[in-house]
């Protein structure tokens, strides 16, 4: 459990030791019990946020009377379980994604020792990340963004990204995707630049691609279901 503590706090600090010990024990469960508590923080901190986006969603289907009444209490309730059950459906996300990534290290890796589980331990860990720069949105989102201005997903991204220059574009997909293009963005891709490096033996700049590819690619999800 020490070593465990102590990858969570190296992965701020020190990520190319971690990657270095994921390699040869690639523990994840202490480190995922710290992601679900901060997502539900997080989740439990922004619960106004989501509800006022869920209500200018269901006003677009122009729901009425009863109708709305009991799709409002539906939401509710979905809101009060979600916040606890939705990081949990992030293991799905991450099995998932670290398959794919395993699939593609077999074709263009040559690394036996490269297994899913080295991935997945390694994708919780970078998570963390995520993790603190969600909280730090919600921060900014609790300081600057009352509830009742929040009309779609492009409302909740409050760090300074580049969906600041293309405000008159309503394409909330679009957004949320280039929102992502933010200082914040480049500590994601940096340590995930050591990650590839540190597992493959690539060199720097072939990581820092593969890293981009790999960061766009996991945004990309959240940007297709915004709205």
């Amino acid at each position: 459990m020490k070593e465990s503590l102590q990858n969570i706090g190296n992965i701020f600090t020190e990520p190319s030791a971690v990657f270095s010990k994921l390699k040869s024990e690639p523990r994840w469960g202490i480190a995922f019990i710290v992601f679900y508590l901060l997502a539900v923080l997080t989740g439990w901190a922004i619960m106004p946020y989501t509800e006022a986006l869920i209500d200018a969603g269901l006003a677009k289907n122009d729901l009425q009377g009863d109708q709305l009444e009991a799709a409002q209490r539906v939401t509710q309730v979905i809101e009060s379980i979600g916040v606890f059950f939705f990081p949990l459906f992030a293991v799905v996300g991450f099995i998932v994604y670290s398959a794919i990534l395993r699939l593609a290290a077999r074709f263009f890796v040559k690394n036996e020792t490269l297994k899913f589980r080295h991935i997945y331990a390694a994708v919780i860990h970078i998570s963390l990340i995520n993790c603190i720069i969600q909280i730090v949105n919600a921060l900014f989102l609790l300081i600057f963004r009352n509830p009742e201005s929040v009309s779609s997903a492009i409302d909740l991204k409050m760090i300074p990204g580049l969906h600041l220059f293309f405000s008159s574009i309503e394409n909330v997909k679009l957004l949320t995707f280039l929102s992502h293009i933010n200082p914040l963005s480049l500590w994601v891709i940096a340590v995930l630049a050591i990650a590839v490096a540190e597992f493959t033996g690539a060199e720097k700049s072939r990581s820092r691609i593969t890293a981009v590819i790999l960061w766009g690619f996991g945004i990309l999800f959240e940007a297709l279901a915004a709205s």
